[in-house]
Order: C-alpha cells, then sequence, then structure tokens
C-alpha cells in the first residue's frame, strides 16, 4: 500500500489553516492480483462533524468502533466504483487510521478485467461542503496513468478510471 505517511508530511501544513475543503484518493491496480489498492485521505474535522449531524453530538473520530462504522458506511454511499454493465464493484473494508487532521481509509477490490471497464463517483462531501473538491489518482502497477476531479462545479459525474489509448 501507499506510504501514508508521504501524504500526511505534506498535507498537515495546509491542513493547520484549513482553508480549503478536499479529499485525496489514489487506486492503483496491481495486475499481478488483478486487485484495486484503494486508500482515501479525509480531512478529519470536516467528516467528524458529519458524523456528528448524522449520529449526534457525542460521535467522534476518538471513538475507534465508532469512527470505522461511520467512515464504511459513509464510503459505501458517497465512493462508488461500477462495471460498464452499472454493477457495482464489491469494495473490501482493510481498516482506517486516524491522525490529527486526516484520516485515511483502506479498500480493496477484485478486478480480474482490469480498470478499463470500470467508472469511479466520488461524491465525498460535496452535498455538505460546496467548496469540496475530491482527486483520485489512478495507478496501474504503481505508475500513475491519470488523475481524476470530483467537485461541485460540474465534475460530480461518473468518470472512467481509464480511458483507451490510441494506437500509433
Amino acid at each position: 500500500m501507499i506510504r501514508a505517511w508521504a501524504v500526511f508530511v505534506v498535507l498537515a501544513p495546509l491542513a493547520a489553516a484549513h482553508t480549503f475543503h478536499a479529499s485525496i484518493a489514489q487506486i492503483d491496480y496491481i495486475s499481478s492480483k488483478k486487485t484495486l489498492e484503494i486508500i482515501v485521505w479525509i480531512h478529519a474535522e470536516d467528516i467528524e462533524r458529519r458524523m456528528r449531524d448524522q449520529l449526534g453530538a457525542n460521535a467522534t473520530l476518538d471513538d475507534r468502533r465508532q469512527a470505522e462504522g461511520f467512515v464504511k458506511e459513509y464510503l459505501k454511499g458517497h465512493f462508488e466504483l461500477k462495471r460498464s454493465t452499472g454493477a457495482p464493484l464489491a469494495l473490501q473494508w482493510v481498516g482506517l487510521e486516524v491522525r490529527t487532521h486526516f484520516l485515511a481509509a483502506y479498500l480493496e477490490a477484485p478486478a480480474p478485467n482490469g480498470m478499463l471497464d470500470l467508472t469511479l463517483t466520488n461524491r465525498i462531501l460535496l452535498a455538505y461542503l460546496p467548496d469540496q473538491t475530491n482527486t483520485v489518482k489512478i495507478k496501474q502497477d504503481g505508475e500513475e496513468e491519470r488523475e481524476l476531479l470530483f467537485d461541485n462545479r460540474g465534475s460530480a459525474r461518473a468518470q472512467r478510471l481509464m480511458e483507451l489509448k490510441p494506437r500509433l
């Protein structure tokens, strides 16, 4: 999996001011395993506020079981991978890491046919925060392929993970 500390080192100073609302995700297709490895970073303050709105004023990310249950269910409805047939891809929960400013949710999914027939809809906090931006880096065997952007300015629709590359 990705070295989460590297992202935290880069993002932690920016988070102190919290002048932006963003999530960052990475989807890496591991061809030898025919599996997607997924990590989603969300600003802890934003997701905890959402959690309290839904579960009550005493809800907190400090309660590991409560936080994991909430984030798992939240992502199930807001971070959706589908096949070209419209069938959802089964995301398997791996775990959750809560840090000072960000949390990292780890997921995996079998992808026996690779990424060409997959689309992603990422609505993390878009309905809750008008200026929320969700960036997703798509990789294959560690090599960056493309980047997807989801926001409230028109980029919230489903997007293909991979595009067919033109033959030369």
